[in-house]
């Protein structure tokens, strides 16, 4: 805080002492005679003056807002059911059986043939005492031979009645109570909410408060000082 003073008026005399002075013995000074006054002086007084300021300010925040989230809920659910029925099993038995069927072979004939065929024949002839260095030579002719041969043939079929034996399938039927288990499923869906927490752009004002300094408050005020009125007297000379 700061104190401004204007003077306007002030009043003074100097102040010499309390009671009359007296010239030393030596010398002739003069001699002051000094009263107690009082002087006023006229001021002003200023005090400055403090003034709060308000200043709306807008400020960006977030703000908590409650909020549902939902999904959907699949849930499976299997029964399971036994059903008895009735159901008829059939088997096959094999067994021998023996039947006669005419059946077909073949018969072998021989179908007698002959060829001629030109050969050459040797026979040794010799000279000489044998044992005694005799010499000797083969001695060969060409002769005509007919050779005779049956070659067998396939061709006529054969009638025959031949006895077959085969395994018979025999159907064996019996009738069964069967249990049958059979399992169902189905999904049941089902919408789930809960609550949660979501922040969202916001914004709040405030009231910005501060302290400027405003006009100053000035008075007028008296005051009064105390002060001494001092008169100065010559000595006589006689």
């Amino acid at each position: 805080m700061k104190v401004f003073l204007t003077l306007l008026a002030v009043v003074a005399s100097p102040i010499l002492a309390d009671k009359p002075h007296h010239a030393p013995a030596y010398g002739y000074a003069p001699e002051y005679y000094c009263r107690d006054t009082n002087t006023s002086i006229y001021a002003e007084v200023c005090v400055p003056a403090f003034a709060e300021q308000v200043t709306p300010v807008t400020l960006a925040t977030k703000v908590v807002v409650d909020a549902d989230y939902c999904f959907d809920e699949v849930l499976t659910v299997c029964e399971e059911t036994n059903e008895i029925v009735e159901r008829e099993i059939c088997t096959y038995e094999y067994a021998r059986e023996d039947v006669t069927a005419p059946c077909t072979t073949t018969q072998v004939t021989y179908d007698n043939r002959a060829e001629t065929m030109k050969v050459t024949t040797c026979a040794p002839s010799g000279y000489g005492t044998p044992g005694y260095g005799h010499g000797e030579h083969q001695y060969c002719r060409e002769e005509y031979q007919t050779q005779a041969y049956k070659v067998p043939l396939v061709t006529v079929p054969k009638e025959e009645t031949c006895k077959l034996a085969y395994p018979a399938p025999s159907r064996v039927c019996v009738t069964k109570s069967i249990t049958i288990t059979e399992v169902k499923c189905q999904d049941k869906v089902e919408q789930k909410c809960f609550n949660v927490a979501e922040f969202k752009d916001s914004s709040v004002t405030i009231q910005q408060k501060e302290i400027v300094i405003g006009e100053p408050s000035c008075e007028q005020l008296t005051l009064t000082l105390p002060t001494q009125a001092c008169t100065k007297h010559e000595p006589y000379h006689g």
